[in-house]
């Protein structure tokens, strides 16, 4: 069985913006991570912290709107459930600003599936949005770590879990 993350944030910054921040290296790493590695038409990205990495093949049009990431390799959270997943960005002029809509599609069950949901929600509807509204987002390693923390906990302090 599979299962999908879908959000949907409008931020406050061109198109052209928000695809900048999704295809370019010296951007992906001001709202992501830092750790990341580009090049023809792949990606490599790190938590070097967590022992995690993932490998995407990654697709932009610019035309449609649309970034699309494959992931080929993972061990995110401890477990290969990204590999075979569909990350998607489609991208919508909106109210002089920009709508997100976010999907990973083809996730498998896997005990990390909720952490990655608020991780993307972290990680699109805060850190990213900051990034492109403001020149600064808070990628991995810079965002607060709670993962030790008891309790309830939103978006933001969940930001370990990508």
């Amino acid at each position: 069985m599979t299962r999908e993350i879908h959000h949907s944030f409008l931020v406050h910054a061109s198109v052209e913006t928000v695809m900048d921040a999704l295809t370019k290296e010296e951007h992906i790493r001001n709202w992501w991570t830092k750790e990341v590695e580009l090049a023809d038409g792949k990606g490599r990205f790190g938590w070097s912290g967590h022992g995690w990495s993932v490998e995407l093949d990654m697709e932009h049009d610019v035309t449609a709107r649309r970034v699309r990431w494959t992931c080929t390799r993972s061990n995110m959270q401890d477990t290969h459930a990204w590999e075979g997943t569909t990350i998607s960005f489609a991208l919508a002029p909106e109210n002089q600003g920009t709508r997100i809509a976010f999907a990973q599609t083809g996730y498998r069950e896997s005990p990390c599936f909720d952490a990655c949901e608020q991780g993307w929600a972290y990680f699109v509807g805060v850190s990213l949005k900051q990034y492109v509204e403001t020149g600064k987002g808070i990628p991995y390693p810079e965002m607060q770590d709670t993962r030790q923390e008891q309790g309830g906990a939103d978006a933001r302090s969940l930001a370990s879990r990508p």
